[in-house]
């Protein structure tokens, strides 16, 4: 028989694994199949023709057509009159072949406009060009050129033309969801509109890879116009939606995603407009990673080579206030009094009483307390408020209080025989009071103290309950397990039987609990134990003492709405308090008469009070909290796998130009709410009155080499103002140009945040808080700098123009080289802000290599670098080695002139440009016409130079005045080596009969004459010792009037006197000349015989 059972039990469960498994694998062949059946290919769609793709916009209108479909681009494509109005929606995937679609044309009114208006999550578009514009009318939110809005990739694909809106615009796309990828993307023409407009991506929450942008995004003032007829009153008063051009950014307008190896070279911005500019993003509060900036930026605040405002990532954490820590204590001291009043049936009539009010007073307050809770939960608002609280009489209401029984010892319980239920399991209101009460042993003395104000005193007492034989159980200090609170059995059921034991912590002895506590009747056993509590009045003067008298706190976006109702359930639960405190006293000089269970319960609520008084006194910390205790920065912490509110390996090459908060990399780090701050933050735990802001902003690993303009204040190498956050391992190589600017540096322009491992090397300029590092900061630990300082006023330092205290500890570790500006506001410190010499800094571990040459750039007018050299500190710059300087259309350039000798410092030399004039015009005029011009156009001061030299080989020329620009000395050294032996080469505009203009014309050999004007120099004491240095050189002075001149004929005099052998007034057609020609003839006739007339060789030319 056990045999057959055996088997069946075999049997059954071979039959039930088999189940299992066919449980198990079923489901698994039936999702399979679904799945192969939902992801099925469908027939592929070529488009060959206009029509083709009209088909295809038509088909998408239902968003599944396209899921799992390829579509092929066969063809290139023109679109100019067809009524293409878009692709509604795109779930496949569309192969452009690299094929270009043109003549897109998008200009009806709607919003999310693109070639696809919207691509779904899983398509997939790529290497498609596009050509034409989206620029939609009404609404026109949301407008990309590939994509209004993209949640799928677009690979490799282009587009070239104008992309318009009034919010959300991009280049490729509109927005870019979290799941959207935009990669190996470019685009090239212009993008415009007010708020979060991108090169690529007017929002971007997914990710942007190995982008390139080209286009101008809002480069011009008719893009910045704003309609007023549009703004609501959100968008007046409120931050980030003002009425204004904001989040603008040469890759993303706004970036809350990654933005990884992407490259502007596109102009970004207008002068002095916009709020919020970068060369990558506008605004951020992602992670921006190895992106490149070439283009210029303009803004009117905020203006970043890399992100115009970097947004900190924060997170609310809220933790237990003291309003949930009372709630808690409170519901532990109701179950105490509970079990207080239960054992006090046994007891007089007069204990029973005062513990009925002790009860109702426990229970007021409890009320009390879930009043308040409640009363804060719907009277919290997120907001800013400072509050203000005088302590001082709650202080004093304090120490004044007058318990019965304190300072007598009679209000201690015994310390040997203490219930210790602070980790007690508070029971709810409904719990049932179990009469069976548990005594635990303890070593530490009890405590009794009232910590509230007395208003009111609440002395009604209820009937006690029948008197009852309180039963013993078990119980015993050790894990919770073992331990089951009054009121509140664990479990388990409790075996309250009379053979019930408890274990003695003395001896661990288990003993019957008459044995372990018999009853004296001369209750000696109380009396030897309450001397060793402490004084109630003691411990009323500590918490006073310990309270402060007034606490003032700023608490960030939190407010109470409903103050007077939050006031009312203080005052109750403050007179509740005061209440117990009153009857506890009592009860403990009482003690004596009881029995040994009612003793130990009132040493057990004596404890719980001493515990919420402990509660109520840390509740003072808690509202004395300043702002730099509720707000957490936890930036510096960062490490390499922290992505959030992060730019890090970047570099900025562009020139960036702001009025306020200039920066190479980024504006500024620094929060900006909304109208909605909740938006700006994520929360973590239950909402309490006990909160702190965890934020994180980080620049790390980056570099900036543009020119950095501000007109008004804050200029950085690296940021213009770091409210918060921190600058890791940064380099700030370029020129800050901020001369009439505060706060200027060349990391932080002004940093309230941390500095570290960062460097500067360059030149500066500002008005005031001028520093290396930066202009005014906070923490500056271990940077380097090599900067050179101009024109600044005051607070001025090789480290920082100005710090709170330099020898707090915040500023250490700081070098720069000895320039002859001292290290903080002129006064360097040992080990702080240290100068050392050159030899000695570039010796220094982990120092960038750009610190052990002086490198000297050469930029067009544009600041676009034409060439860079690397010389050894203290060298010459060769000469020879000077780059050509870049052809402008209709103009000539030359390179500045600088001292490029014993270059102790990096040196950036720019190219000059002038107008080629393409008409030239004689002097001498007939009426109101010259009596010869000459036209031309002419590219290179080369071209010009040989069109003279075709002139004079054609014609008879013997003299040629002002044949190049006034400032082109290179050119006229030419000319002069071309023409000189040949024909006059005159310097009217060159030299201005100025000795000193002269003096280098001589010395490069610019020229073979010069003409005199003697009210053009204003003396004639200058004007002989013009002619005296001409003809000391060889050149040939030509004495000349001016336009306006009178009948003065003193010019003839000189021109004969001084034997400059030439003389240019003019033709004889007007008094004025004609009166200098007959003071000549007059001459001539005076002198007679010893009058030479000189002929060819006047012009010391060789015909």
């Amino acid at each position: 028989m056990n045999r057959i059972s055996d088997l069946t039990r075999r049997l059954w469960a071979a039959l039930l694994a088999l189940c299992l498994v066919l449980a198990l694998t079923l489901p698994v062949f039936a999702e399979g199949e679904s799945e192969t059946a939902d992801t099925a290919e469908k027939e592929t769609f070529h488009i060959g023709t206009v029509d083709d793709l009209l088909q295809l916009a038509d088909s998408c209108r239902l968003d599944s057509w396209s899921k799992n479909r390829t579509v092929y681009l066969d063809a290139d494509l023109e679109l100019t009159g067809s009524g293409f109005a878009g692709i509604p929606s795109f779930s496949g995937v569309f192969e452009g072949q690299g094929h270009t679609i043109s003549g897109l044309s998008l200009v009806d009114d709607g919003s999310v406009i693109g070639f696809f208006r919207y691509v779904q999550q899983g398509a997939n578009v790529r290497d498609l060009v596009i050509r034409g514009r989206s620029m939609p009318t009404g609404s026109r939110s949301t407008v990309g050129g590939i994509a209004g809005s993209n949640a799928g990739t677009l690979h490799n694909c282009r587009f070239e033309g104008v992309s318009s809106g009034a919010s959300v615009v991009g280049g490729i796309a509109g927005t870019n969801l979290a799941a959207g990828v935009i990669e190996s993307c470019t685009t090239t023409g212009s993008v415009y509109g007010a708020h979060f407009i991108g090169g690529i991506a007017g929002e971007n929450h997914g990710i942007i890879a190995n982008c390139t942008n080209t286009s101008s995004v809002n480069t011009t003032v008719e893009q910045n116009d704003i309609d007023l007829s549009s703004l609501t009153l959100n968008d007046l008063i409120g931050t980030e939606n003002v009425a204004d051009i904001t989040d603008i950014g040469g890759i993303a307008g706004q970036s809350g995603g990654v933005i990884r190896a992407c490259m502007n070279r596109g102009t970004v911005g207008y002068q002095h407009m916009g709020y919020n500019v970068g060369g990558i993003a506008g605004s951020q509060t992602g992670y921006i990673e190895g992106c490149v900036n070439y283009g210029t930026v303009y803004a009117r605040k905020e203006g970043g080579g890399i992100v115009g405002q970097m947004e900190p990532s924060s997170t609310l954490e809220y933790t237990k206030d003291t309003l949930q820590e009372l709630s808690d204590e409170m519901s532990t001291l109701q179950t105490l009094v509970n079990r207080a009043c239960d054992d006090a049936s046994a007891a007089s009539s007069d204990l029973s009483n005062q513990l009925e009010a002790l009860k109702n007073n426990v229970t007021s307050s409890r009320n009390a307390i879930e009043n308040l809770l409640k009363q804060a939960e719907n009277g919290v608002s997120i907001g800013s408020q400072t509050v203000k609280t005088d302590l001082s009489q709650f202080k004093q209401d304090l120490k004044n209080t007058n318990l019965p029984g304190a300072g007598d010892g009679d209000n201690a319980a015994d310390s040997d025989t203490v219930i210790d239920y602070s980790e007690a399991t508070p029971p709810s209101d409904t719990d049932p009071v179990d009469p069976n009460y548990t005594l635990s042993p303890s070593e530490e003395p009890a405590q009794s103290a009232d910590l509230s104000t007395p208003d009111e005193s609440s002395t009604a007492a209820q009937d006690t309950a029948p008197a009852q034989e309180p039963a013993q159980e078990p119980a015993a200090e050790g894990s919770e397990a073992d331990r089951t609170s009054h009121g509140q059995p664990g479990p388990e059921a409790v075996d309250d039987s009379a053979d019930s034991t408890v274990v003695s912590e003395d001896d661990g002895a288990a003993t019957k609990p008459d044995e372990r506590y018999p009853i004296d009747p001369n209750y000696t056993l109380i009396t030897e134990g309450l001397d060793d509590l402490p004084d109630t009045k003691d411990v009323l003067n500590d918490i006073s003492d310990a309270l402060p008298d007034s606490v003032d706190v700023e608490i960030p976006k939190v407010e109470l709405t409903n103050r007077d109702a939050i006031t009312a359930s203080r005052n109750d639960l403050s007179s509740s308090l005061t209440s117990m405190g009153d009857i506890v006293s009592s009860l403990n000089n009482n003690a004596s008469s009881n029995s040994q269970a009612l003793i130990n319960d009132v040493k057990a609520i004596s404890k719980q009070i001493n515990k919420i008084g402990q509660t109520l006194s840390g509740a003072s910390e808690n509202v004395n909290r300043d702002a730099d205790d509720i707000v957490d920065d936890v930036s510096d912490d960062d490490t390499d796998d922290d992505v959030e509110a992060k730019v890090t390996n970047c570099i900025n090459s562009g020139t960036v130009n702001a009025d306020l908060n200039a920066g190479g990399i980024t504006g500024a780090m620094a929060r900006e709410n909304d109208l909605d701050p909740e938006d700006d933050y994520t929360t973590a735990g239950s909402e309490s009155l006990n909160f702190t802001f965890k934020t994180r902003v980080v620049t790390r690993d980056c570099t900036n080499y543009g020119t950095i303009s501000a007109k008004k204040q804050n200029a950085g190498g690296i940021v213009g103002d770091a409210e918060m956050g921190s600058v890791i391992d940064c380099r700030g190589f370029g020129t800050l140009d901020a001369e009439d600017a505060t706060g200027v540096g060349g990391v932080a322009g002004i940093s309230k945040s941390t500095i570290r491992e960062s460097c500067a090397k360059g030149r500066l300029s500002g008005a005031k808080q001028v520093g290396g590092i930066v202009g005014s900061g906070a923490t500056i630990e271990n940077c380097r700098a090599m900067v050179m300082i101009d024109n600044a006023a005051e607070q001025i330092g090789a480290i920082a123009g100005i710090v709170d205290d330099p020898l707090d500890g915040s500023v250490t570790g700081n070098t720069f080289v000895d320039g002859g500006v001292a290290g903080i506001d002129s006064v360097s410190y040992q080990g702080i802000a240290e100068p050392l010499a050159y030899e000695d800094f570039v010796a220094q571990e982990n120092l960038p290599d750009d610190f052990g040459s002086i490198c000297v750039r050469f930029v067009t007018d544009e600041d676009s670098l034409v060439q860079e050299y690397h010389i050894p500190y203290g060298s010459d710059f060769p000469t020879d080695q000077l780059p050509p300087v870049p052809n402008h259309q209709g103009q000539y350039g030359s390179w500045e002139d600088v001292d490029l000798t014993g270059m102790t410092f990096d040196a950036t030399i720019h190219a000059e440009y002038s107008d080629i004039n393409t008409v030239r015009q004689s002097q001498e005029k007939r009426g109101e016409r010259s009596l010869v011009l000459v036209e031309g156009s002419f590219d290179t001061t080369d071209e010009l130079i040989a069109h003279w030299k075709s002139l004079v080989e054609k014609y008879p020329i013997i003299s040629i005045e002002d044949g190049l620009d006034e400032e082109d000395w290179e050119g006229w050294q030419e000319m002069t080596r071309e023409l000189g032996g040949k024909v006059q080469l005159v310097g009217d505009d060159l030299f201005v009969t100025n000795t000193e203009r002269l003096a280098k014309g001589i010395q490069l050999g610019a020229g073979n004459a010069i003409l005199i004007k003697l009210n053009q120099i204003g003396s004639v004491s200058e004007t002989l010792e013009a002619i005296k240095m001409a003809h000391k050189a060889g050149y040939t002075a030509i004495s000349s009037h001016r336009s306006g001149e009178t009948e003065d004929t003193t010019i003839a005099d000189l021109a004969v006197a001084l034997n400059t052998c030439q003389i240019k007034t003019g033709a004889p057609s007007r008094t004025e000349r004609v009166a200098k020609y007959n003071q000549l003839l007059r001459i001539e006739e005076h002198l007679g015989a010893s009058a030479v007339y000189p002929g060819m060789e006047a012009f010391n030319v060789k015909r």
